[in-house]
């Protein structure tokens, strides 16, 4: 299957718990809807719901649930337990299948096995409707990286257009059952209120950013030459302040920007 940046996704693997699905104590829960924001009359769609913990404290927070869970023997227990919760919507399902709202309003959170942070990720920022706002806990080198934290990564600067990346909560191993070998933390993505590039340069973008990183190798300067040419290139980069020979990841996401408007952009696609 495609995604939004034009790479393969693996074939789909079980959601379990070998493979880094840590339930949350309730506490931990109750600072992680806490700190996304979401008030009445929020829709959330929340990926792997498991047993509920976060599922009730969105309900209260946010106004409208809808828990998705694909293990039919939990299912069972969230439909038990929220059967009388007009605000709670039990799905049973895979959340890479459940189909999301196609115009209205969202946001997403989830707690999930850590070896699919990547998929629901890709799936989120790549959504023709775009989440308003979502909320994934996850390692803490994975959100560095999907947060261009340190340095910018490509899946950063792809996603960074349209959305504003912060990490709201470090979480600790203790808040976890079983704990995590890993130190955890809530990556939050907030939707912009006005993109940064328009709808008809999405493609052209992802292939610029994709061509500059070029798959790890060589400088962001070489890597662009038949993109920009060097002498564009050049000017470039000395007005936004980019080193001649800069690793695509040391150039922030602004200058990445700079560079695309530099060369033209979608103007020449």
């Amino acid at each position: 299957m495609r995604t939004a940046w034009g790479t393969t996704m693996r074939k789909r693997s079980a959601l379990s718990t070998t493979l880094g699905q840590h339930r949350l104590r309730e506490h931990a829960a109750t600072r992680i809807v806490a700190s996304t924001g979401l008030a009445p009359p929020a829709l959330v769609y929340e990926f792997g719901a498991g047993d509920g913990v976060l599922t009730a404290l969105l309900a209260r927070q946010a106004g409208r649930v809808v828990a998705i869970e694909r293990d039919r023997r939990l299912w069972l227990r969230l439909q038990e337990r929220f059967q009388n919760e007009p605000r709670v919507r039990a799905v049973l399902g895979d959340f890479r299948e459940v189909p999301l709202p196609r115009r209205d309003r969202y946001a997403v959170v989830a707690n999930l096995p850590f070896a699919h942070t990547s998929e629901a990720m890709r799936l989120l920022l790549g959504a023709r409707n775009r989440p308003r706002s979502i909320h994934l806990v996850m390692s803490r080198d994975a959100a560095l990286r999907w947060g261009g934290f340190g340095e910018e990564t490509m899946v950063s600067v792809l996603a960074k257009p349209w959305f504003d990346f912060r990490i709201s909560l470090a979480l600790r191993r203790r808040d976890f059952s079983p704990m995590p070998r890993t130190d955890c933390v809530l990556l939050s993505a907030s939707l912009r209120r006005r993109a940064l590039l328009a709808p008809a340069e999405a493609r052209g973008w992802e292939a610029f950013v994709q061509r500059g990183f070029g798959q790890g190798r060589g400088s962001l300067r070489r890597n662009l030459a038949r993109e920009i040419g060097y002498d564009r290139f050049k000017r470039a980069a000395r007005d936004l302040g980019i080193q001649r020979e800069a690793r695509p990841g040391n150039v922030s996401f602004e200058q990445w920007l700079g560079l695309w408007r530099a060369g033209g952009g979608g103007k020449r696609r």
